[in-house]
């Protein structure tokens, strides 16, 4: 593991993170580019987002794959805590802990770095670990 030097995004005012999206969504618009017939992980395993592992007490899924379907790469738990920013520049540094990044539904991507907080739905938000349940066990059995 490499230290990176900056500060979080969550550091930074309102108006900063504002010039800190555009430059993320690029990197993100770049990762969605990124396409697979599989939802896995690079490595070929399914890790769903961290808000599906919280709810379930499956820890086995199994590779899903579509002939009609293009996953892209998605981080799947991207926060403020995980981009680091030089509080100079507002140039990104680093996007840290990729460790349920995958490839997915982008609809699934949630932009969670956009408010402070955990990589889950907060009070007022739509929950959408039902519906991903719901793709991971149907999609599953075939």
């Amino acid at each position: 593991m490499e230290y990176i030097d900056g500060i979080s995004m969550s550091q930074l005012t309102d108006e900063q993170k504002e010039v800190v999206n555009v430059e993320l969504q690029q990197h993100l618009d770049v990762l969605h580019g990124i396409k697979s017939k599989s939802i896995a992980s690079p490595s070929g395993i399914v890790i769903p987002p961290y808000r599906v592992m919280r709810q379930s007490s499956k820890d086995a899924w199994s590779r899903l794959s579509s002939e009609t379907c293009d996953y892209v790469f998605c981080l799947n738990d991207l926060s403020q805590e995980n981009v680091i920013v030089d509080p100079e520049t507002l140039k990104i540094k680093a996007i840290i802990d990729w460790e349920y990044a995958e490839f997915f539904a982008a609809y699934f991507d949630y932009p969670f770095y956009k408010r402070l907080g955990p990589s889950m739905a907060l009070e007022g938000e739509r929950d959408d670990v039902p519906e991903l349940l719901q793709l991971l066990n149907s999609e599953s059995t075939n």
